[in-house]
């Protein structure tokens, strides 16, 4: 059912038939004895149909709705939380209601409060609104229950979920508001809604906006297209959606009964620590509803329903939109800066890799951009000894066919001089390195006092984030276009480049694009070979920063997402986030410069750590 703060949910839309309930218990007891997810849910009005019309007047159909209700009850299977929507009697009011029930025991009934009633819809012809009636407790099948607005709660698992009915999603003031400040983290909504043109699309964002404003997961299911087509149709719309994405939505005419959706609890609760307009809200909410406690138990054979998206920081496959956004937001940044400045000359270091390449476009179009000249780029190349020939050329086609100002300044002597004056042994060590990338730096330092300019840093997001750049050498700069762009991101952008604005030069793009990631300070290095892959660390980045996941839930993330070995797994996790940690000391002095996804490393915004924390 749930496993690290993992929560599985399955929703339904049986074919059910009108005109007698008891004919719809077999196929919603095929579904629940058939499903191992924490919750199932069923759409509104599911014992007897959104359609029965004045069906609903007749005691003998409600006398067979609520004998529907105990044989279901009696006859499942299934151990977790499931949720039936039913016309109930109280005196000789009706109400459109859910019902929350697991094992054997109806844990608690909330009404529709919101009833429909023009056009197609005439709800309050049947049905009573919650509103109406100040109840805190209803008779079903002889069990005393709740009644109104609940959260059901795993306290163990620290798991909470509320219920509204179809319009109640559509108010302007809706209970899903209220039950998420009272600590629903998901709102499951029963819902029965005719098709017409666009509905679809309107639904689906009512949905994603839900989920963004109660920084909630969101779940949707509709009835089947087995309710009467009389005057209209209905179809078996089913929508998941968290913190204002968008996890699944089946098709319209999905003949599939049940869709099952993976559930990060434990994201909503980070974002929800995190905001402080929902901490502000809440205050005086979590006291106020009843609680009423539930079972959800750990599965650690947890399969997900389907694989987790392997590059998060990257927009869907086709959605080239999102990444000009992104280039967008890195040029403009730039602009401002360099018109803060006073227009100077901008001061690159190129080596023929992928960061200081996509510097060097954005630096490029910013230019271009406030009608500049070119040539006030500087762009230099700093061969060393152990610089490969590919990387150089590159450099020197990049910068001559964008026709920029182009230096190359070797730093083998250099490196060499100044080794010799620490009396260094000459071996390739850490000290052999970083001098390599600080004298790199004191040029282009030096450069821009020669030349009234500043330095642009190139270092990419997942960089910062690992410590791979050495302190005071390139991790330093005057500003960062690329601070807030993790390297899968830099890699598509730059591809994107290839293939939009700089086709002229794609050849060259897609010859630093292949080759393999290295700051090239040593001999065949690769980057890759010390910290991993940057797909995976790019993958743990997101679900630390985005959702605050534990070392032990990266490794479960990782091992199911990449296919990996546990012992692999666990060193993934490990090894990125001592890295992250130790790192930070580098962050708290780091350049300027924009912010491009939801997260950032700036300690001036997004991060706020100490460098002297102990976390072994």
């Amino acid at each position: 059912m749930t496993q690290h703060g993992i929560l599985k949910v399955s929703l339904a839309s049986p074919e059910i038939k009108l005109g007698n309930p008891l004919l719809n218990v077999e196929p919603i007891l095929n579904i629940l004895n058939h499903e191992s997810s924490g919750i199932v849910l069923f759409p509104e009005l599911s014992l007897t149909g959104y359609t029965s019309g004045d069906l609903f007047f007749q005691i003998d159909y409600i006398n067979k709705t609520n004998e529907a209700l105990s044989k279901i009850m009696n006859e499942t299977t299934y151990q977790g939380v499931y949720i039936l929507g039913m016309p109930l009697k109280v005196g000789d009011a009706l109400f459109n209601v859910a019902v929350v029930i697991q094992n054997k025991k109806i844990l608690g009934v909330i009404p529709k409060y919101h009833l429909p009633n023009s056009k197609e819809f005439n709800e309050k012809r049947w049905f009573q609104s919650g509103f109406n009636y100040e109840l805190d407790t209803v008779e079903v099948l002889g069990q005393t229950v709740p009644f109104g607005d609940m959260v059901f709660k795993d306290e163990l698992h620290d798991i909470g979920f509320g219920v509204e009915i179809c319009q109640d999603m559509w108010a302007i003031e809706t209970p899903g508001n209220h039950l998420s400040l009272s600590g629903a983290h998901l709102i499951l909504n029963l819902s029965a809604s005719p098709e017409t043109m666009g509905k679809q699309t309107v639904r689906k964002h009512t949905v994603l906006d839900a989920s963004r404003r109660q920084l909630s997961g969101y779940l949707y299911t509709a009835s089947a297209s087995s309710e009467s087509t009389m005057d209209v149709v209905f179809t078996p719309h089913k929508i998941a959606a968290s913190l204002g994405s968008l996890i699944i939505e089946s098709s319209l005419l999905d003949p599939k009964e049940v869709l099952r959706v993976d559930m990060d609890i434990e994201a909503i609760r980070y974002q929800r620590r995190i905001d402080s307009t929902f901490k502000d809200e809440q205050n005086g909410y979590t006291q106020s509803t009843t609680k009423v406690h539930v079972d959800f138990f750990t599965n650690n054979d947890y399969v997900f329903e389907r694989p987790l998206n392997k590059t998060p920081f990257l927009p869907k496959v086709g959605d080239k939109e999102s990444l000009l956004i992104a280039n967008q937001i890195q040029v403009q940044g730039l602009v401002q800066k360099i018109k803060h400045l006073g227009k100077p000359k901008i001061i690159i270091g190129i080596s023929g890799g992928l960061d200081s390449t996509l510097a060097l476009l954005v630096a490029h179009q910013a230019i271009k951009k406030l009608n500049g000249d070119v040539k006030d780029i500087i762009g230099v190349t700093m061969p060393s000894q152990v610089t490969s020939k590919g990387s150089k050329t590159d450099a020197i086609l990049l910068m001559e066919k964008l026709g920029i100002t182009a230096l190359e300044i070797p730093i083998e002597d250099q490196v060499k001089l100044h080794l010799e004056s620490l009396n260094h042994g000459g071996s390739t060590d850490i000290t052999y390195e970083n001098a390599q990338a600080r004298i790199r730096t004191l040029i282009l330092m030096n450069l821009s006092n020669k030349h009234q300019g500043f330095v642009l840093g190139t270092g990419d997001l997942s960089e910062i984030a690992l410590g791979w750049m050495t302190f005071n050498g390139d991790h330093m700069s005057m500003y960062n276009v690329n601070a807030g762009v993790p390297k899968t991101l830099v890699q598509a952008l730059v591809k994107l480049h290839s293939e939009h604005n700089y086709q002229d030069i794609k050849d060259i793009l897609i010859s630093i694009l292949n080759r393999p990631i290295s700051p090239e300070l040593k001999e065949n290095q690769k980057t890759e070979d010390v910290i991993g892959t940057y797909e995976i660390n790019d993958f743990m980045l997101h679900h630390l920063l985005e959702n605050g996941a534990s070392e032990e839930k990266l490794s479960f993330l990782v091992r199911h997402t990449f296919g990996l070995s546990v012992e692999a797994s666990d060193l993934y996790a490990k090894r990125l986030l001592n890295r992250f940690y130790h790192s930070q000391f580098k962050r708290q002095v780091m350049p300027e410069g924009p912010k491009v996804l939801r997260i950032s490393l700036s300690p001036r915004g997004d991060l706020r750590l100490p460098s002297d924390m102990n976390r072994k």
